[in-house]
């Protein structure tokens, strides 16, 4: 049982989302100091779930519709709000000229809070501790003690997953660390926030219809 929730972690782990594109955005932008940053507050949001988690606070949200949709809302929208700052951000850079320039006005002030904020809402992680955890637990058991044994496993393995895809972010902005290339790698990264943001924004509102 074990084995197969390490699994299903790691799948879920390396499936793009919110998280995984943070980490990757920060990195290209900031380096990887910031991008492990950004990963760490990930990190304490899915531990913010595990408490909530322990509470029955999750479950209780899980049965209330409106309120769940509401959250994925608030989620959606912060996600279009990193992809327009990202847009913004890149944009002012065009008249810079020096890539020293790019990357002193593209420096996430707070990656960490960045990385909170998105796993906080991130309905992509509510799902994971609504749907994804049931399954492995035993209601014979103890249930804190297998929630704690559980999220010892899955936290390190979202750290190291995310982690991994802050490096080898870090190595492309290292070889491709130009003037041009940068402006249009936060272009690009705010397109992708923005698109996903509204993607998840329009599905969400016309479920609530």
């Amino acid at each position: 049982m074990i084995i197969a929730f390490f699994l299903a972690t790691l799948l879920s782990s390396l499936s793009p989302g919110p998280a995984v594109l943070l980490a990757i955005a920060v990195s290209l932008r900031s380096g990887v100091a910031a991008g492990i940053r950004a990963v760490l507050g990930v990190c304490a949001g899915s531990l913010v779930y595990f408490l909530l988690a322990l509470g029955g606070v999750l479950a209780f949200l899980a049965t209330r519709r409106l309120w769940f949709e509401v959250l994925q809302l608030v989620g959606a929208a912060y996600l279009v709000w990193l992809g327009l700052s990202a847009i913004h951000a890149s944009w002012s850079t065009a008249n810079s000229s020096t890539a020293a320039t790019v990357s002193a006005s593209t420096q996430d002030p707070r990656p960490f809070r960045g990385g909170l904020v998105t796993q906080l809402s991130n309905p992509k992680a509510i799902l994971y501790w609504t749907a994804l955890l049931p399954p492995f637990l035993d209601p014979a058991r103890a249930m804190r003690a297998q929630l704690t044994l559980l999220v010892a496993i899955g936290i390190p393995v979202d750290f190291v997953v995310l982690s991994g895809y802050v490096l080898l972010a870090a190595s492309a902005r290292a070889w491709l660390a130009t003037l041009r290339f940068q402006r249009l790698l936060g272009l690009g990264a705010g397109a992708l926030f923005t698109l996903l943001g509204s993607v998840l924004l329009i599905s969400t509102l016309v479920r609530m219809r």
